[in-house]
């Protein structure tokens, strides 16, 4: 009893994704939202809250910084290389 395969052509594959985030996105623009329950704040709530700015060291928050910049510039970087190639190959199969 083997689950049925799909097969999906390489050039596809972005356009079915793009696709299903679409019709995801209007699937959860139509539904409602949850209603968030009710919470009482207590002092010791408010205590957490007033005490988390000093959970994490000042030295830890500036890498994590500086490593989310180096990470988002290295997402530009690949998806612009995505885009890159994905022209290469459209242009390699006009050519051919």
């Amino acid at each position: 009893s083997s689950s049925p395969t799909l097969d999906i052509h390489v050039d596809d594959v972005l356009k079915i994704l793009k696709e299903f985030l679409k019709d995801f996105t209007k699937l959860r623009e139509d539904s409602p939202a949850p209603e968030a329950p009710k919470i009482r704040y207590t002092s010791r709530h408010a205590e957490f809250w007033a005490s988390l700015p000093r959970l994490i060291p000042e030295p830890t928050l500036r890498l994590w910084d500086a490593l989310n910049r180096a990470l988002l510039e290295y997402h530009r970087v690949l998806s612009r290389r995505a885009r890159l190639l994905s022209e290469a190959s459209l242009l390699q199969r006009h050519n051919c």
